[in-house]
Formats: structure tokens, C-alpha cells, sequence
């Protein structure tokens, strides 16, 4: 009797596809069963021999409005998707992230191979909006996988089983980096800032302009200033062309995204989009000033009317302290970022007050669980042999 157990893994973002190639790579290493893996989603992934055979690149967006604006471009996503699922016939299905796109793939899903076990890898973010959304999930998943300590319980409340796993962001890459080739960048040894554009395409839109002009300002003040930016492998390209006319951009050092570990280790403070890259920035302690728009005008009204968290960092929210200062939507100006990027410059006692304070609330992040990666694969494992010993 075949023992081969038929895995699909859905990842349709940067992080998730980040997620995805870890969680393969665990999935391999701790099955004692022969395992075929397909999946959908980017370079990462594809590195491990799970290559899409569905483009979903066009699913890196922010915003209502850019979602609204590809409604149709989603709809035909998620069938040939839904379609793919169905030819692997597998017995588990692991979505990652992407609350629009992998919710309407689990309730297809959920109708054609009701047999399949769904699970869903980063539960939406019922914390700060729409609290609605935890229901739905316990509607259409068999369990979650959650990466954070503070949202289970959202979840377990309508009834959906959860197993907190931990973030891989704080757990897969490696600080301290030896042997500096930034050296040559700053003979001098003058104060070191990284800049972190963002992952994605319409990120670079809503952003790249207040981000430049704030270091720009910062600049003013401090000339002698080195800053870096690592760049996503995704928005590299972009952004490398938009520096043949911006001279903002000719002004800072422009990085492989291979670089950023290296950066980390060596930077005195950030400036960052909120995202993913926040967590590796306080994992390494570096102080950090965070900044991200959503969607325009409309992105603001949603703010004000659904927005319940005190904070939009994950640090911060974790901590329930703004440990690193940010700057959302109406407050995210250029002179705000510089003002805040200065402080921090002339303050080195307020560095190493939030260097402190990173240590004590990433170890809580972290926990003591181990590899993320590996419990959850564990974890995928464990209720795949349930399903097929009881068919529950």
C-alpha cells in the first residue's frame, strides 16, 4: 500500500513564501513517510523544488483600493488555484497568511475535497481590525498554526483548535555577522542608519518618497551620515531604476537583499516599513523608527473606523509599549520620520534604553519552543496521521 502522503502548501506573498520554504524544508526533515509536496508560490518555495505553476506576483499588494482594483485578476487566481489543489488531491492543504486570497480558496476547498484536512499557517489580524474574521476562520480551517502569543484566544473562543508555533523572523537568521565588508562604505566610522523600503511594489508607492525625503532632511543635519538600504529581491529592480533620476536615492547605498543580515549587525539605528523586517530589526536590537501608509485617503477613514489596536508594530504590540516609534497613515510625514530619526541620533542613552527593552520583549516572542519552522511541520504531520488513522 502507497505510504506517500500528498501535501499542498498555498504561500502568495514575499513572508509567506519565506514561510512556506521553511516549513518544507522541516516537513522533509521530521516525516518517516515518503511526502509529495506542490504548492504555489515564490523563488523561495521554487529553491526547494516546489516551483508555482500558478503566477500569483500580482497578489503583492497593500491597500483596499489596490485589491478592488484586481478583483477580477483574484477571482481567476484563486480558481486555477482551487483547480491545482484538486488535481494533487492532497490530504492536507497549509495556507499561508493572505487572509482575502486563502479564505476563498478554503471555502472551495472546503466544498470539493471535504475530506481535506485545511489549515491555516498565521491566523489574520483579528487583534487590531475586524474581530469577525476569527469566526469565519473557525468556519473553514481544521486548526491554526499561530506565530503569535497574543491572538490564540481569538480563535480558540469560536471553537477553532490552535497551536502557537512561533515566529521563524526570530528565529532563522543570524545576528552578529562577521567580517564587515560595509567597512568600505564608512572609513570614518560615522553613525550607520538602514533604511528598509518594504517588500512590496505598492509599498515602494505609498512610501519610498516620505522615507527618502525624511533621511533626506536627516542628512541636512548630520552629512556625514552613511545610510544603507538593502533591497527586497522583489522591489530591487524598481527601485534601482527609480535611482537613475531620484538623487535621494544616488545618496544611499543601495544593497543586495543578501546584505541585510550583514546590515543588521552593523547599523546604529532604522528606518523601516512595518513589517516582517521589524521583528529581524529588534531580534538584532537595533533601534528602529517604523512607518507605513494604508491605501490612500480611504486607508485613513478605515483606520479611524475599524482600527482597534493601540499599536501597528508587532513589537509593540507584544510589548502593549511603543518601544519603537511609529508613524501611520496622517502622522507618517517626512519631518515626523526625521524628527524621530534625530532623536534617536542625539540620544545614544535612548538607544540603549530600547536595546534593552527589545532583549526582554523578543525573548517573550520567541518563547521557549525551539525552531518554529520544525513544530509546525510537527504539528502538520501529527493531524495529517490523526486524519488518516480516524478520518477526523
Amino acid at each position: 500500500m502507497d505510504s506517500t502522503r500528498k501535501i499542498f502548501i498555498l504561500a502568495v506573498e514575499p513572508s509567506g513564501d519565506q514561510l512556506g520554504a521553511y516549513l518544507i524544508q522541516q516537513l522533509r526533515k521530521n516525516s518517516t513517510e515518503n511526502l509529495n509536496i506542490k504548492g504555489i508560490g515564490g523563488s523561495k518555495m521554487a529553491d526547494l523544488g516546489v516551483a508555482s505553476s500558478v503566477d500569483v506576483s500580482a497578489l503583492a499588494v497593500v491597500g483596499l483600493i489596490d485589491g478592488l482594483r484586481i478583483y477580477s485578476k483574484v477571482k481567476t487566481l484563486v480558481n486555477e488555484t482551487v483547480k491545482k489543489i484538486v488535481e494533487h488531491n492532497p490530504q492536507v492543504v497549509v495556507l499561508i497568511d493572505s487572509w482575502g486570497f486563502t479564505i476563498r480558496v478554503a471555502k472551495q476547498i472546503k466544498k470539493l475535497l471535504p475530506e481535506t484536512l485545511l489549515i491555516k499557517y498565521v491566523g489574520p489580524q483579528v487583534f487590531a481590525t475586524r474581530p469577525g474574521r476569527a469566526k469565519t476562520t473557525a468556519t473553514y480551517y481544521d486548526h491554526l498554526l499561530t506565530i503569535h502569543t497574543f491572538d490564540g484566544h481569538f480563535f480558540e473562543n469560536e471553537g477553532l483548535k490552535t497551536t502557537f508555533v512561533g515566529n521563524p523572523a526570530l528565529y532563522n537568521h543570524k545576528n552578529n555577522f562577521i567580517g564587515s565588508t560595509l567597512e568600505k562604505y564608512n572609513p570614518k566610522n560615522q553613525p550607520l542608519i538602514g533604511v528598509f523600503l518594504g517588500s512590496r511594489e505598492n509599498e515602494i508607492k505609498q512610501l519610498c518618497n516620505v522615507m527618502l525625503t525624511a533621511i533626506e532632511i536627516v542628512k541636512k543635519e548630520y552629512p556625514d551620515l552613511v545610510i544603507v538600504a538593502p533591497l527586497s529581491d522583489n522591489i530591487a529592480t524598481l527601485v534601482r531604476s527609480m535611482a537613475i533620476e531620484d538623487k535621494r536615492l544616488q545618496n544611499i547605498i543601495l544593497l543586495d537583499e543578501v546584505a541585510k543580515i550583514e546590515v543588521f549587525s552593523n547599523i546604529d539605528l532604522s528606518l523601516a516599513c512595518s513589517g516582517t523586517v521589524t521583528l529581524e530589526l529588534a531580534d538584532a536590537g537595533v533601534p528602529t523608527v517604523v512607518a507605513y501608509r494604508i491605501g490612500g485617503w480611504l486607508g485613513v477613514v478605515l483606520q479611524k473606523l475599524m482600527f482597534k489596536a493601540r499599536f501597528a508594530s508587532l513589537i509593540n504590540l507584544s510589548a502593549d509599549e511603543e518601544i519603537f516609534p511609529e508613524f501611520i497613515n496622517l502622522r507618517c510625514t517626512a519631518q515626523n520620520l526625521a524628527n524621530s530619526l534625530a532623536t534617536m541620533l542625539q540620544s545614544p542613552d535612548q538607544r540603549n534604553l530600547i536595546k534593552k527593552k527589545l532583549k526582554t520583549v523578543v525573548a517573550q516572542m520567541r518563547g521557549q519552543t525551539g525552531n518554529p519552522s520544525e513544530i509546525a511541520a510537527k504539528k502538520v504531520l501529527s493531524l495529517l496521521d490523526q486524519r488518516l488513522e480516524t478520518g477526523k
